[in-house]
């Protein structure tokens, strides 16, 4: 690779790196809103519930987007207005319980991504350190072969992921 198109690969990896965690933290506070509007409207299912005088189903457009949230509950929640014994506020009950278990949920991943913040900033740090060498390499005239900055690229991508990863908390 030529000398000038280190600089430009270098700088577009330290972009990467750094605005990774970013943009992994924005897209998490979408899915936390989505899922505390669903738990939202599960509570006011659960009050609706528990006025009527028969059992409610579920609106397909709050099962849809249950499903995008991967709540294993949701077969089983949708279950219950089908139970032989099944009443409105056993039905109430349960979607408050889900409610209640989507907003604990909701918690400890806000909790988890708070405690983990720190790692993940020195993990952006550290990540940021090989393009920065490469910047500073290149600056002084040196040349990289193309194997090394593909093993760097790869190197990158891979600690993108495991930030990824260690970001996530499973349902």
């Amino acid at each position: 690779m030529t000398t000038e198109l280190t600089p430009l690969a270098a700088s577009v990896l330290l972009a990467g790196v750094l605005a990774w965690p970013a943009l992994l933290a924005r897209w998490r506070r979408g899915v936390n809103r989505e899922a505390s509007d669903v738990a939202s409207a599960l509570e006011a299912f659960a009050a609706a519930s528990h006025r009527a005088t028969r059992c409610l189903e579920i609106d397909a457009s709050l099962a849809a987007r249950i499903v995008r949230l991967r709540m294993p509950e949701l077969g089983a929640f949708r279950l219950a207005p089908n139970l032989p014994n099944a009443t409105p506020v056993l039905v109430g009950d349960a979607a408050a319980r889900l409610a209640l278990r989507l907003r604990r949920r909701i918690s400890f991943e806000r909790k988890m991504l708070a405690r983990t913040a720190s790692g993940r900033r020195r993990g952006a740090i550290a990540g940021a350190l090989p393009p920065l060498v490469l910047l500073a390499l290149a600056s002084t005239g040196e040349e990289f072969p193309v194997a090394a900055l593909l093993l760097l690229a790869f190197a990158q991508g891979l600690g993108c992921w495991l930030q990824a990863r260690i970001a996530r908390v499973a349902p």
